[in-house]
């Protein structure tokens, strides 16, 4: 179930208004899938407020997720994971501070450009032993992280995407950037946290892994997320794919 709160506020985040000049909170239910049966896993909030980030107007988001009652004996969760991103949606700093499992992370991206005019993004990573890991990123297309990544897709016109559409980008993982895909799914109807059915857009974020055998890179859907059709295309539901099972965020 690792980094599954960094996944939900990839999703979360997606179904905010960039423009906002007040501040706005979501609230979404956790699930986890444990031997086949769904049980109620915890809370997740995400804040949003206008903030000037060296000296420019940008948005920050604050997200808190935690698991709770039974859910923390399966996997214990307590994150806080701050984004923040420009009014056009250029990804300026990322930070992620949490407790999984028996993980203790911390990790933190920043986001320039070269004299040249390329990207660039500093990775790094501290240890609870007090070691430090950094990498830097240099390339010709716009990086984003698993947060950014998914305020690019709601400012999409989703109406003029393909069922199968595929959209390439470099995107930060924990301490590097690897290239992920979105993959567009077409109109699907699911069940809303309260009941009836809600009409989205769903779409497939995919990485590339090493097979079992380690000799063949193959495919592996990381989440799938679905936004509603309404103008603000707030996500409505996040499935997330990970070892040992799966786990679900519904809006509330």
């Amino acid at each position: 179930m690792k980094r599954i709160a960094f996944t939900i506020v990839a999703i979360i985040w997606a179904g905010l208004a960039l423009s906002a000049a007040t501040t706005e909170r979501l609230d979404y239910t956790l699930y986890f899938n444990w031997k086949f049966v769904w049980i109620k896993a915890g809370t997740a909030s995400l804040t949003t407020r206008p903030i000037t980030y060296k000296g420019q107007e940008a948005v920050e988001a604050t997200l808190l997720a935690s698991s709770s009652g039974t859910a923390d004996n399966l996997y214990y969760l307590r994150d806080t994971l701050t984004t923040t991103v420009s009014r056009k949606g250029e990804p300026l700093f990322f930070e992620k501070h949490c407790i999984e499992g028996k993980d203790v992370v911390w990790e933190r991206a920043w986001y320039s450009r070269t004299q040249q005019g390329q990207y660039k993004v500093d990775l790094r990573k501290d240890y609870v032993d007090g070691h430090v890991r950094e990498d830097q990123w240099t390339g010709s297309q716009q990086p984003y992280d698993l947060v950014s990544i998914m305020l690019h897709a709601r400012s999409l016109d989703l109406d003029d995407l393909n069922v199968g559409q595929r959209l390439t980008f470099p995107i930060v993982d924990s301490k590097k950037v690897l290239s992920q895909t979105l993959v567009y799914l077409g109109r699907q109807q699911i069940k809303a946290e309260g009941g009836g059915l809600v009409e989205c857009h769903a779409f497939s974020l995919k990485g590339t892994i090493l097979s079992n055998k380690g000799a063949k890179e193959e495919e592996k859907e990381v989440l799938r997320f679905y936004l509603s059709t309404a103008a603000q295309h707030v996500p409505v539901q996040i499935d997330i794919n990970f070892r040992f099972g799966s786990a679900k965020a519904k809006l509330r």
